[in-house]
């Protein structure tokens, strides 16, 4: 399957006042782009749980959304895309599809019109019908006849390489899309069990869109408005959910693990909170939403890690442990020993996990009893780190350290020399041996030969109050509420990248694995190259 155009292509042509065509370039639109990112090196996910349209074709099930086309390939059970023209509006009012019988190409209607998608070209196409379209089809005497509209007005025939719509007699046989109550007629079961069904988490109720019949082996793909694309095998109860992107748009947490990144996805009015699996190439995607009933307890997390076989989230609620396998979730809050329910920062290290909440730190062992450190610091921990058995905490007041068996937090004589060492640090890591905390403006280091304490140049500035950063070969990737970039502990970010333009909401969190940087955001997880936006 084709990749997307590097560059954007655009051509208006209007032939007559019955017809517009746009051809465009498949790059994400969701504000206008600051830079020419091609899709190879920028790739932005959102919420694709609603399916407006579903096509068919031998080799490809096209699945459309208001917002992009995904492709899935039935055959080795892979996603492709998200595949989008430039104008945001183009698919927002599609309402069916049909795969062309010669080429396998998309056509879809809208009321005003219909969009033509070459993917072999990634070739997008756009016209608009004199009448309002009802029903798109083609002629099944003549396939080279090219697309079909039924409109209040008639019949008209969109010829292939044609521009414009022209009046047709009434075709005889028609090849006309599936719908949803065709593939309801088919398997009784999905009325009687669409109760099961249409529920995504906290019960909440979605309905079926459309549907197309498989080619490649017999069933139906289903869309829906909620639970995205499903295929219920022919004689099938239960349909299978195949899952794109993130179930949510707010991400709150990222963990990079082999293979893909781990994300969290924030509860909102509209969504609930979730946990996702997404495969560096964007192929395969795995959703947790919590028990069926009530989802997951949690509103918003702030940090996600990985230990052994687990996963652990900072939430709003309490220390979450779940197993991605079972989906077991267990909750730690005040009643398991946590001086606050919510958790700011964790750090892992050897099966020990540090635990910062809004009223001190406590700890983890093999044993999962949460044991106090430092337990006369009652105020908020904002990031944690391990140094050995030692245990840096980043405060309001700045850096501090938990020595084994001391009570209270300590904070070494070199940061209790200027004022501006006593900003607060919002996250703690390490560059080789070297201990580095961020503050809402800038990194601060330790040099461990001399012991001295290092301020290193204001980076806000540049991306706004900064909250996160991880570690990349000699620097950093720092991230602040408008956007991030690259630093060395003693540069400025080299080339932000910011909102809007190259990002589709204001960042909150950063992860980064050996080929792409994954950026949480308010509106969608965005992906990377590193071979782009690396120093």
């Amino acid at each position: 399957m084709a990749s997307l155009a590097r560059s954007a292509l655009s051509v208006l042509s209007v032939s007559t006042v019955l017809s517009v065509v746009f051809v465009l370039s498949a790059a994400f639109p969701l504000h206008a782009q600051s830079r020419d990112w091609s899709p190879r090196d920028r790739t932005i996910l959102g919420d694709f749980t609603r399916i407006n349209a579903v096509a068919s074709s031998i080799d490809r099930v096209y699945a459309a959304t208001p917002t992009a086309l995904l492709i899935y390939d039935p055959q080795f059970k892979q996603w492709h895309g998200p595949f989008t023209p430039r104008d945001p509006g183009t698919l927002d009012r599609v309402f069916a599809g049909l795969a062309d019988p010669l080429d396998n190409s998309l056509w879809l209607a809208r009321p005003d019109g219909w969009v033509h998608y070459t993917p072999d070209l990634d070739l997008w196409e756009r016209g608009v019908a004199p009448n309002t379209v009802q029903e798109i089809a083609f002629d099944a005497d003549q396939p080279a006849l090219g697309l079909l509209l039924r409109t209040s007005g008639g019949w008209f025939n969109v010829p292939r390489g044609g521009v414009s719509a022209v009046p047709i007699n009434p075709p005889r046989r028609l090849i006309r899309p599936a719908t949803a109550n065709d593939a309801i007629r088919s398997n009784p079961a999905l009325q009687a069990n669409s109760s099961a069904i249409l529920l995504s988490g906290r019960l909440r109720t979605a309905r079926y869109t459309s549907a197309a019949k498989a080619l490649g082996l017999p069933g139906w793909y289903l869309g829906t408005t909620g639970v995205g694309l499903l295929f219920l095998p022919e004689g099938g109860a239960m349909p299978e959910r195949l899952s794109f992107g993130l179930p949510g748009e707010d991400v709150g947490a990222l963990f990079p693990a082999p293979g893909g990144v781990w994300i969290v996805t924030q509860r909102t009015p509209n969504q609930d909170a979730a946990v996702s699996f997404v495969s560096n190439e964007l192929t395969q995607f795995h959703w947790i939403e919590g028990p069926r009933a009530t989802g997951f307890p949690f509103n918003k997390a702030h940090r996600l890690v990985g230990n052994q076989k687990d996963l652990w989230a900072a939430t709003d609620v309490g220390l979450m442990r779940l197993n991605p396998e079972s989906e077991e979730m267990d909750l730690y809050d005040e009643g398991a020993g946590l001086p606050n329910r919510t958790v700011t920062d964790l750090a892992v290290r050897r099966g020990r996990i540090a635990v910062a909440t809004l009223n001190g730190v406590v700890s983890l062992g093999d044993s999962l009893k949460v044991q106090p450190v430092a337990p006369s610091f009652t105020d908020a921990a904002l990031a944690v780190a391990f140094e050995g058995d030692t245990i840096w905490v980043g405060t309001e007041a700045g850096l501090a350290v938990a020595l084994p068996g001391q009570g209270n937090l300590m904070q070494p004589i070199g940061l209790k020399q200027s004022p501006a060492f006593q900003a607060p640090v919002v996250d703690i890591d390490w560059a080789a041996d070297t201990l580095v905390a961020l503050t809402t403006e800038r990194m601060l280091w330790r040099d461990t030969r001399s012991d001295t304490w290092t301020l290193g140049p204001v980076l806000s500035a540049q991306v706004g109050r900064l909250h996160t950063f991880v570690r990349y070969h000699a620097g950093f990737f720092v991230a602040g509420e408008r956007g991030f970039g690259y630093a060395a502990l003693t540069t400025q970010i080299v080339r932000p990248i910011v909102t809007p333009g190259d990002l589709p909401g204001p960042v909150t969190s950063i992860a980064v694995d050996e080929g792409y940087l994954w950026v949480g955001t308010r509106r969608g997880l965005v992906r990377f190259s590193l071979d782009a936006i690396g120093p």
